[in-house]
């Protein structure tokens, strides 16, 4: 796998330098089509006594007018405007005093925390769950080298309560492995939902939820077919003697645009200070491939293909625990095929000015190996076959900015999306070895088949009567449909609930109401309630065993948040706070019944939490070349059922950094420091104490066109020095198995001292 990725590497490479003459005459005719053509149409606001023919309302008693201004474009059509370079890389640049903007639909009031490329270049991440480890009200529950999960205000993503995204679409089937399947290479930037977003996304989204944002294309898909930018990277990390690359490239002409990417990763089992994490390596091979087609300047349509195959091992966490050497799991592999049509669209002459839509069909498909030596003198190996499942689904989503008029602006978006899940049943089989002994069980079927479907419509307006007040309100509301197969179902008590209720539906609503109080043009005061919940999953509804029984009755988790906080808006510098108070009911806990005179258990909807917490975020341009940023986040998390601690959870956490790029010098120097205080607020049955950290990093960006030679072109190197001196630490939020003794694997130490570097070239 290796040789072959190399030897593709090389001949893109050939490729790249071959077409930089035919690159550079497509500058120059790309140039002069920018200079005879608009790239999208001029914002302009047209007065309430406009000359334009007025729309009636529906009553016809009165004329309602709105404004013409564009609305923001969308992540697709800005991929369609011709920029002077090839890529969104600024790591050379200052960071700013601003925080960076979520692109995909939100109340105004709701907590964002945008990762950018620029940060994602200088800290040389090896996986999604490096990038997201740095957010505010984020913890990461590692499984091995690029594995795991996270905790999002306090519940984790494999538990279904904070879902996934990629470009605005959800990414719905391996809760557990959805972190794995994208390489930092690969992503333009990542955007964090904070607090309750079902009254835009539905179910699951009751802490927030997680938006990845792929890499676009950024040339004009007009005027003669070129070959337009192109790049390649390659990559080293020490903690892991790990190897990855990436490479790209992007043509355009006659309204078309393409761009396609592979990437590859390669590390082995990572180092700690109590020594190397057995079964924490990783392999992974993945391409894309975008062909957009754009009829005019303010209209496209894309067909996007990506397919993604890895193989890694849990040293740890979830699935994983308690490690070595009880239990080795691994993946091999696991794969997910995806497709997707979209379109998005401006029309700044009609009510519904901006429209965006998208049709996806994605498909899973995972072995699992588990090697079990807990039993002395027993080793038990099982492969499962998690097959799919498929999921097919979709969204439209419409903007109307509406007229200044007398009781003040008014943006209303809305929108309508689904999706429709196939999920077979899995198999699996094992082989049970001592040593006078070996027994086979041969392949079975271990889960009927099932479907869940979903449909859900919300609307969101934003009002602003006054320049001191905005307003936000939003309405959704949902359809569920689950249904389940018999076979091969054994247990005669599971097969009579199930006969009966195999098929279910039910709705849900929810809502929220924000304001945002501008004070002064410094201060604004930000308040908002929002509701959210969780529909049960297919295994929740239908779960059986010999001592189960299914419970297809099972009702939505159901949330309430309380946030509240303030924004200091400088010229050179943002500050924002936000603390906030939710609610949990109907959550989901397995309890003992008794069933026609036998003691079995079921899944029920008995628990009750609540979640509290604040969070900081800052940036600070202190000079134009010095920038201080850093985010904190204190959170407590309480089962109010049993007034215990919620477990896995991070009392306090933050990042402080400094970051120092005198404008077109040539280079950038940063450093970081990550902390945590110690957790002993905790579960005592289902978890350890952990201790408190500071984990000091240095970064540094060298762009080699400017301080070696220009005949370099765009040419950057990265590096990195992270966990400086070696700091043995476990994150908070990592899985733990109490039936075990504590070790480096239970819960699983974080990487140690790790030395990154990366060379990028972009022509």
């Amino acid at each position: 796998m290796l040789a072959s990725t190399c030897g593709f590497s090389v001949a893109l490479a050939c490729a790249i330098t071959a077409g930089s003459g035919v690159d550079a005459r497509a500058q120059t005719a790309e140039a002069a089509t920018q200079r005879t053509r608009h790239v999208l149409p001029e914002v302009r606001v047209e007065s309430a006594n406009s000359s334009r023919p007025r729309r009636q309302d529906g009553s016809g008693a009165g004329r309602a007018t709105r404004r013409t201004a564009t609305p923001a474009r969308t992540q697709t059509q800005q991929a369609t405007v011709a920029t002077s370079g090839a890529t969104n890389d600024n790591s050379l640049r200052p960071m700013g005093g601003k925080l960076p903007q979520a692109g995909i639909p939100h109340p105004a009031q709701q907590s964002i925390t945008v990762v950018d490329r620029a940060q994602i270049e200088q800290t040389s991440p090896t996986s999604l769950l490096d990038i997201l480890q740095n957010v505010p009200g984020v913890s990461i529950a590692r499984a091995g080298g690029i594995g795991g999960q996270i905790y999002l205000r306090g519940f984790s993503s494999n538990n279904w309560r904070s879902p996934m995204y990629i470009d605005g679409d959800r990414f719905r089937g391996r809760n557990t492995l959805q972190l794995n399947y994208f390489a930092p290479e690969e992503i333009e930037r990542v955007e964090v939902i904070r607090g309750a977003g079902s009254v835009v996304y539905g179910s699951e989204a009751m802490t927030g939820l997680v938006n990845v944002v792929t890499r676009r294309p950024q040339v004009d898909p007009f005027g003669p077919w070129r070959i337009a930018h192109g790049g390649f990277s390659a990559g080293y990390s020490s903690v892991d003697n790990g190897f990855s690359t990436y490479e790209w490239a992007q043509a355009a002409g006659l309204g078309f645009d393409v761009l396609g990417g592979i990437s590859y990763r390669k590390g082995g089992n990572y180092q700690t200070p109590s020594g190397a994490a057995l079964n924490s390596d990783y392999e992974s091979i993945g391409g894309n491939l975008r062909l957009g087609w754009s009829p005019t300047y303010n209209q496209r349509f894309e067909l996007t293909l990506r397919d993604y195959w890895e193989e890694d091992g849990r040293a740890g966490g979830v699935g994983g625990a308690p490690g070595w050497p009880y239990t080795q799991v691994r993946q091999q592999p696991n794969q997910v095929h995806m497709a997707k049509l979209s379109y998005s669209g401006d029309f700044t002459d009609q009510l519904v000015q901006h429209v965006e839509g998208s049709f996806y069909a994605n498909y899973f498909d995972t072995k699992l190996s588990t090697v079990n030596t807990a039993t002395a003198g027993v080793v038990t190996s099982s492969v499962s076959h998690v097959g799919g499942p498929l999921v097919i689904g979709g969204r439209a989503q419409g903007v109307i900015p509406w007229e200044p008029a007398p009781w003040g602006l008014v943006k209303t978006t809305f929108g309508i999306d689904g999706f429709q899940e196939w999920r077979p049943g899995s198999t699996s089989w094992s082989v049970r070895q001592t040593a006078t002994t070996s027994t086979i069980s041969p392949e079975t079927k271990t889960a009927p088949d099932n479907t869940q479907a979903n449909v859900g419509a919300f609307v969101l307006n934003e009002w602003t009567p006054l320049k001191l007040l905005t307003l936000s309100a939003g309405g959704r509301f949902d359809w569920f449909n689950t249904t389940s197969e018999l076979s091969p179902v054994s247990s005669t008590k599971a097969l009579e609930v199930l006969r009966r209720n195999a098929d279910v539906s039910t709705t849900a609503p929810t809502g929220s109401f924000g304001a945002t109080v501008h004070v002064t043009p410094i201060l604004d005061l930000l308040a908002s309630v929002g509701t959210s919940y969780r529909y049960p999953t297919n295994s929740e509804l239908f779960a059986f065993s010999a001592t189960t029984i299914p419970n297809p009755e099972l009702k939505p988790e159901t949330g309430l948040t309380y946030e509240g906080g303030f924004q200091l808006n400088f010229p050179t510098a943002t500050v924002k706070v936000t603390a906030f108070d939710s609610h949990y009911a109907n959550f989901l806990q397995t309890v003992f019944v008794n069933y026609n005179g036998s003691s079995m258990t079921q899944r029920q909807n008995v628990g009750h939490a609540t979640v509290n917490g604040v969070e900081a975020e800052w940036r600070w341009q202190a000079t134009p070349s010095f920038n201080l940023y850093g985010n904190a986040a204190w959170l407590q998390a309480t089962n109010t059922d049993t007034d215990t601690p919620l477990p896995f959870i991070a009392p306090w956490k933050g990042r402080v950094g400094v970051q120092y790029a005198p404008l077109g010098s040539g280079y950038s120097l940063g450093a970081a420091v990550d902390w945590a205080g110690a957790k002993t607020r905790i579960s005592s049955t289902e978890e350890y104490p952990t201790g408190g950290y500071a984990v000091p990093s240095i970064y540094a960006s060298f762009d080699l066109g400017i301080l070696i030679s220009p005949r370099l072109g765009d040419t950057k190197v990265h590096l990195s020095l992270q966990n400086i001196f070696d700091t043995s630490y476990v994150s908070a939020a990592t899985y733990v198995n109490r039936s075990y003794p504590q070790s480096m694997y239970n819960p699983l130490l974080e990487p140690g001292r790790n030395f990154t570097a990366r060379l990028v070239h972009t022509f």
